[in-house]
């Protein structure tokens, strides 16, 4: 497999506090990673450094090999999908306006816009003809959380970011997105997502991989399954019991 992103020693650091420290890793081009930390974990802000909202203080970030630094960052954001927890859809705008927001930004022709928008809402499981002209207020959270991903992948881009996308969405809409999710990328195949949740359960699930960090750095980066059998340092095992103590206390309460 080819790296489609690489970080070789990134830090960030703002003032006296280092939020990312000495990050190297690579990611592989249609891998699911999860990045799963607690808060100031540095997570989000590897992420946005990715596609150049945050600048790295030092350290190089490769997309598609090349150093993102040197790329024009409007149009490496238009190469990388992005969904956020605030979804941010365009209220005066209907369901297919945005999720054509960026091709029409590249100068698609109608016809292929509305073909791309029919065929992503599909795909979502919001079929077209009951769907593309409703406004964002005549949906349910995690209907609008969808259209958010079909915006992402209007342009059809080799990268997507999650930034905490199923955070406040209800339980059981959140495992339905999770599958949804999942699903999505096996159709595809092709495309890399990079996933941050702070839910050890949804990281698991989804990764292929997870990057777990912990003050700005790795604190384990492998498969669900090595991570379980070989947590690898005292952060890791003390993230483990954490969860395995919750199950515990929902299984205790459901009895």
């Amino acid at each position: 497999m080819t790296n489609i992103i690489e970080f070789n020693k990134v830090s960030k650091v703002y003032g006296q506090k280092k939020v990312v420290d000495q990050l190297t890793l690579n990611i592989e081009a249609g891998e699911f990673i999860t990045i799963l930390g607690t808060s100031g974990s540095g997570k989000t802000t590897t992420l946005k450094m990715i596609n150049r909202l945050i600048e790295p203080t030092s350290g190089t970030i490769f997309f598609e090999g090349h150093d993102v630094s040197t790329l024009d960052a409007v149009a490496l954001r238009r190469k990388i999908g992005y969904v956020v927890q605030q979804i941010g859809l365009f209220p005066h705008m209907t369901v297919e306006e945005n999720i054509a927001t960026v091709p029409k930004l590249l100068g698609w022709e109608k016809e292929k816009i509305v073909a791309r928008s029919r065929d992503l809402l599909d795909l979502m499981q919001l079929p077209y003809d009951q769907y593309a002209k409703r406004y964002p207020e005549e949906l349910s959270g995690g209907q609008q959380q969808r259209v958010g991903v079909a915006r992402a992948l209007a342009a059809d881009p080799d990268v997507m970011l999650f930034d905490e996308p199923f955070g406040a969405i209800d339980a059981i809409t959140r495992s339905d997105l999770q599958e949804q999710l999942l699903g999505i990328h096996q159709k595809l195949k092709d495309k890399t997502f990079i996933f941050i949740t702070h839910d050890i359960y949804e990281a698991f699930k989804l990764g292929i991989r997870v990057l777990i960090m912990d003050e700005g750095k790795i604190a384990q980066f492998d498969s669900p399954e090595a991570i379980l059998k070989n947590p690898q340092n005292d952060f890791v095992k003390r993230l483990l019991e954490t969860a395995r103590a919750q199950e515990s206390l929902w299984r205790s309460a459901s009895d």
